[in-house]
Parts: structure tokens; sequence; C-alpha cells
């Protein structure tokens, strides 16, 4: 695509945003970049850079935008906003940072991978699959890597592996994987959507463009997904922890059988498999269903996800304290998600919950409240809310941070018992991110054990 000259308004500095526009800058176009907030809250070398390569403003979105050939719009901005609409009125074309970066993509192959809980969890371990079988492999997207900042690396050869939110599909054009996935559709971001129809449309975009020679890889389980009316020339492949699936990958006699190609094949057995629970069985099902259709060695295959650990801030032991084990899911960001972190658990749960409301429905959590948990402590802006929807199934207790939160659990807890940190709820009230967020609830364990000492026999 020829930018050279053309004016573009990007909207927003975050990761994204600074990625398009260095993107745009390298491209010669003229770039006008609007950021909301009143300052900008990096220094240094990027600082210099950005001051010194572009026209900013800061703290609004002004007409200024209006005089642009294109906007590009991060994730984090609604579309709803006024100069957005205005922009549409004038027939001025509004595109997300991965519909820039697809402008630049050519004879590679795309893989995205969207869905309300699992994406990072499949991008990443795809993305070690890939890579074990000495393909030449670039991760990136939503997973921290914006996909305008990987053009620069990208050679003919590579294999995009990405996760794609459904904010980046709200504003694409032709944005076209090669093989999309589908993971789960679940209540999310209804703080930013009007409904579920409203946030099912925009996941149910990354396949809108596909066509023939294209593979469309859904949940069969998710009832959402099962009832889409997807209309594509694409091949559509299902997976399923449930049913035995006549054409995809499924589970049979505790086996994970790929039935692809025309050719049965066995991968592994769900005992050789670490990380634990139905959604991760989901998770590495659709792993196996994208490594089969990209020709990856059974044998590799079969070896990384075998040795797959999981990933950092979702459900994952953080210590065990004179018995009482510490769990960080601050990734659970909400309800599907901590709902599948309890489901997790046999033993008796204390649950560290909320944070920034998302417009979740917490009265899904009430039957494992009341089969698992003892004890809820919450925290954050939802937490009266949280209290008052569910206070007749547990015992709540609010607190005002995560280090009371931590210590009066351990007081709570009994020998046996899981101290289970899922929010349910973004961190943005009280942390920059769920990293941020995981890492502080890690700390405050870590500061906890230090303060209790250790007990023998007992590994703290």
């Amino acid at each position: 695509m020829e930018l050279k000259g053309k004016k573009v308004a990007v909207l927003g500095l975050g990761k994204s945003g600074i990625a398009a526009a260095k993107l745009l800058h390298q491209k010669e176009a003229k770039v006008f970049i609007s950021e909301i907030n009143n300052e900008l809250s990096f220094k240094g070398e990027l600082y210099s850079y950005l001051n010194n390569n572009f026209e900013i403003e800061l703290g609004r979105h002004s007409e200024k935008i209006l005089e642009s050939d294109m906007i590009v719009i991060s994730p984090g901005i609604n579309t709803d906003i006024p100069i957005i609409k205005k922009a549409h009125e004038l027939n001025i074309s509004v595109i997300s940072e991965i519909e820039l970066a697809f402008k630049f993509i050519k004879n590679q192959t795309l893989v995205s991978i969207t869905g309300t809980n699992g994406k990072t969890t499949v991008t990443t371990l795809l993305g070690e699959v890939v890579k074990n079988d000495k393909k030449e492999t670039i991760v990136a997207g939503n997973i921290g890597y914006p996909l305008c900042e990987a053009i620069n690396e990208l050679k003919e050869e590579h294999i995009l592996i990405t996760e794609i939110s459904s904010f980046q599909l709200e504003n694409i054009e032709k944005f076209k994987p090669h093989i999309s996935v589908l993971l789960n559709i679940t209540e999310d971001h209804l703080d930013r959507y009007f409904d579920m129809e409203e946030y099912t449309r925009a996941k149910k975009n990354i396949t809108i463009n596909q066509k023939r020679g294209d593979f469309i890889v859904l949940n069969y389980d998710d009832f959402r997904i099962r009832s889409l009316d997807i209309r594509t020339s694409a091949k559509i492949i299902y997976f399923s922890v449930k049913e035995k699936i006549k054409e995809g990958v499924y589970i049979e006699d505790n086996k994970i059988i790929s039935n692809l190609k025309g050719k049965k094949e066995f991968i592994c057995n769900l005992e050789d498999i670490k990380i634990k629970g139905k959604h991760n069985q989901e998770n590495i099902l659709a792993v196996v269903s994208v490594s089969i259709l990209l020709n990856v060695n059974k044998e590799i295959l079969k070896d990384t996800i075998s040795n797959f650990a999981g990933l950092e801030h979702r459900i994952k032991e953080v210590k065990n304290i004179h018995g009482v084990t510490f769990i960080n899911d601050s990734k659970a960001t909400n309800i599907d998600a901590m709902l599948k972190a309890m489901e997790s658990f046999n033993s008796p749960i204390i649950l560290i919950a909320g944070g920034r409301d998302k417009k979740g429905n917490f009265i899904l959590l009430r039957n494992l409240l009341l089969k698992k948990t003892k004890e809820m402590i919450l925290i954050g802006e939802s937490k009266e809310k949280i209290r008052n929807l569910l206070k007749e199934c547990v015992n709540t207790h609010l607190v005002d941070n995560l280090s009371k939160a931590v210590n009066l659990a351990y007081a709570l807890a009994e020998d046996g018992d899981i101290v289970l940190f899922s929010p349910g709820c973004s961190s943005y009230d009280m942390f920059s991110n769920y990293e941020e967020r995981g890492e502080c609830f890690k700390k405050e364990v870590f500061n906890l054990a230090s303060r209790v000492g250790e007990k023998v026999g007992v590994s703290l």
C-alpha cells in the first residue's frame, strides 16, 4: 500500500498506537497523533522519538483528526465517540492497527486466534509448537507485540501466529487470516458493547473475509459458536472435548484424536498434559487442530503440548504456606474465567475477587460459591456490588488492597485450603494491567511467607 504523503491520524498512544505510528512514519505518511490523556506516560528515547517526528495533541480528540485521509484507532478507544462518528459521516476510512498491518502481509501464513478466554494460552502454545518444528515463526497481536511492529521483521516464509481481540476486529476491512480460530464466546466487555449480540458480531468478524482455501477452526462445545451463521467458502473444522467429530479433533477414551485430512491419528493421552481443566483441554484441541493444518511433525506436537506448563498469572501456584496453597489467576478478567478457575480445584476455596466491573453477571458464580467456597474477600470498585449480589451464598469480607486480602485469606484458611486470586474484573481501578496486579499478589504472598516462617516438611 502506498502511504507516502498521505495524511493519517493515529488515535491512542498505547502499544498498538505507537507501533502504528512508527510503521506509518517508516512508510513516509504524514502522521498526526491524538491522545486523550493530558500527558505522555513514557520518557527517554521513545519520548524524544515521538516528539521529534510527530505532531501530537494531548487531552482531547479534536476536529483536526477529520483532516486525515485515514484514521487508525487503537483498540482501547470506543468507536462510538463523536469524532469517529463524524469521520464515518465524512467517509474517512477508520481502521484498526491490525488492518493497517495486514496491508503489508503478502504471502505469509497468517493464523489468528480469538475468543473470550484462552486465546493467549492457545497463541503462546501454538507459537511454541510451530517454532519447535523449525518453522520461521512470529507470535504477535494482542499478546503484547503489536502486529504493526512485527511487520518490520517479516520474511516471506514466516508463519504469523496472532492473538486478536474483539476490539481489534471492530474496524477491519480486508483483514483475512489463512486460519482463524474461535475458541469461545462468553459474557465480557459489556461495559463497551450494548449486548452479547454486538460482542458476538465483533468476534465473528475474524471470519468475514476468509475464502476457499482458508480454514475456520471452531469450538463445537460452545453453543454460541455452534449457532453462528457463518456464510463462507472457507473450510470449517471443529474441535470438541464432548463429541466425536467426523472431521476435526476430539477426545476419545482419554486420548486426543485428530481426524483431519482423511486420516485418524492418536496425538497424546490426556494424562500427558500438565495444564489441567476442561478449558485447557479445549485450548489443547485448538492447538492440535491448527498444528495439523500447518503440517507440524506429530512427535514435536506431542512433546510440546505435553511439556507446556501454562501461562503466568493464569491458575498458577505461587506458594504453599503451612498447607495453604496460594493460586494466582490475575488474568481472569471476566466471570467465565473465574468459573473455569474454581472448577479446577477440589479443595475448599477462599476466593479473592473484584476490580473494575465490566458489567459481568456475577450471579453465575452462585452455584460454585455454594459448593466450593468457604469465604470470599473482595477488593476494588466492584466489591460492594459483588457482595450485595452474592452475600447469601458465601461469607464476604471487604478490604482496601491486595495486602490486606492476602493476609486475611491466610488468617481464614486451614490446612488443605486453596486461596484463589481470580478477580473476574479488569485491573484498571488499582493497577495498569492484570500482569501488574498478578505480580502484586505474588509479592504479598512472598511477604506473608517470610513473616510466618518455614515449617518442617512444607516448602515455602
